[in-house]
């Protein structure tokens, strides 16, 4: 990452996230939910917290930090950041509690009509801001650019049908046929927007890591236009939920294309795999292989949920939500706070006196043991949900929430510089996850 300007709300983004990935497996373990009552109010409220306050607000923070780095020019109206992630973190609590109404609980529907719009403001204040900073003639050539203006339109479809479900559940005027707009809702929530932004983030992330060759592919190209095809599939289906039509022809679509791009996709980043120049790959890339294979297993198993449902959606869904995005974005979180880490307090140093490396700055065994466990527990808990298995389910989500807080330690002990040998330290340690306002921040000249 050359010269870029860093974001100082990156690590506000990925702490918040954090927060909200334990607080929701916490109430998972509490509630008691398994495979056979995830559609609970309660159920739906602890989902919600999981995809919105944990993915997709880890997966904003990234893309404020990336993008400047995919459009090589520095972030159009950075300051919207952290308004941005305050409306983000109250939409998604307002929304999540709003779903208690559905209970009963009438003092939270108020809460209910709240969320969508905060989450609006969030959603919108990103998009400038991440538009203002793609759009240009020379960036707009790029795939993987164009891959995550896709994902922005995902974005929209995502918050359109979550606000038209809410209006429906509420009593408002507005109402569309629930059992139609919720496939397509989680298709623009985990495709649309989530898997997009990966994929197109993971482009430029790969070739670094790996020391690959950056130039774009046949097989990226393709992507792009299958994804492109795709959003306009499903942004179709939000305008038919207006009448009556059935959008089960167009959701079999959605699934060949994915069939096709997955494929795709996973082919490109064989290619870059074999032409890297890294001999042993760093722990964050050999765990986003393991995240890759969750990603083949929910595509594949997508025409047996659009056609069955039941389980089979269920554990579609568990193994990309909890295989396939969450393990990829935990493995590249202690990379990304590592080197965010270094940039921040050794970059000054360079030339002055003997700085680590950035692999120093984390413990691979602790790292890589926590990763074990939150991946052979996305396993038991996709196999559970397959099968029904109430106890399987239940241990999974122990396993998940053990290795949440093994990575959140590793996070900490990395912002901490405690893997450093006391000489090695500076005398001021950074803040955890808020930016230093004491000093003007600094520009990464050097390579991830």
């Amino acid at each position: 990452m050359l010269g870029k300007s860093l974001s100082p709300w990156t690590l506000s983004w990925f702490g918040a996230a954090m927060i909200a990935l334990l607080l929701s497996l916490l109430l998972a373990l509490a509630t008691g939910i398994g495979p056979e009552n995830l559609d609970r109010p309660e159920a739906l409220a602890i989902v919600h917290l999981f995809a919105l306050g944990w993915l997709t607000q880890v997966m904003l923070g990234a893309l404020v930090q990336f993008v400047p780095v995919l459009a090589a020019r520095p972030l159009a109206f950075s300051r919207l950041a952290l308004p941005a992630l305050l409306c983000s973190c109250l939409g998604t609590v307002t929304l999540a509690g709003g779903f208690l109404s559905l209970d009963g609980y009438e003092i939270a529907r108020p809460f209910f009509l709240l969320g969508p719009v905060a989450l609006g403001l969030s959603f919108a204040m990103l998009a400038v801001m991440i538009l203002s900073t793609l759009i240009t003639r020379q960036t707009l050539r790029l795939p993987e650019v164009r891959m995550v203006i896709v994902a922005l339109a995902g974005l929209a479809g995502l918050w359109l049908s979550g606000a038209a479900m809410v209006s429906t559940l509420t009593g408002s005027h507005l109402a569309v046929d629930i059992s139609q707009a919720l496939p397509l809702h989680m298709l623009f929530g985990i495709g649309g927007f989530l898997t997009f932004a990966a994929c197109g983030v993971s482009y430029k992330l790969f070739a670094m890591f790996l020391l690959a060759p950056e130039a774009a592919s046949w097989q990226r190209r393709a992507v792009f236009s299958l994804a492109a095809l795709m959003a306009g599939l499903m942004l179709t289906g939000l305008v038919m939920l207006a009448g009556a039509g059935s959008l089960a022809p167009l959701l079999i679509g959605v699934c060949a294309i994915s069939l096709v791009g997955c494929a795709l996709y996973l082919d490109d980043v064989r290619r870059l795999w074999r032409a890297r120049r890294r001999p042993v790959p760093e722990l964050n890339m050999s765990w986003s292989r393991v995240a890759l294979g969750f990603l083949a297993l929910s595509v594949l198993l997508l025409p047996f949920a659009v056609w069955q449902g039941g389980a089979l959606a269920r554990a579609s869904v568990f193994a990309a939500l909890v295989g396939w995005l969450s393990t990829l974005t935990l493995a590249q979180m202690i990379r990304i706070t590592a080197f965010l880490t270094w940039i921040q307090v050794f970059a000054p140093l360079i030339g002055r006196r003997k700085v680590p490396v950035v692999q120093s700055l984390t413990h691979p065994r602790r790292a890589g043991l926590a990763l074990t466990i939150w991946s052979l527990s996305a396993g038991i808990g996709t196999l559970s949900l397959a099968t029904g298995f109430h106890t399987g389910f239940r241990l999974a989500l122990c396993g998940l929430l053990i290795a949440a807080t093994q990575i959140l330690c590793e996070l900490g002990a990395i912002r901490c510089l405690s893997h450093l040998s006391p000489p090695e330290r500076p005398a001021r340690l950074p803040p955890l996850i808020l930016p230093n306002f004491m000093k003007p921040p600094h520009s990464a000249e050097t390579q991830i």
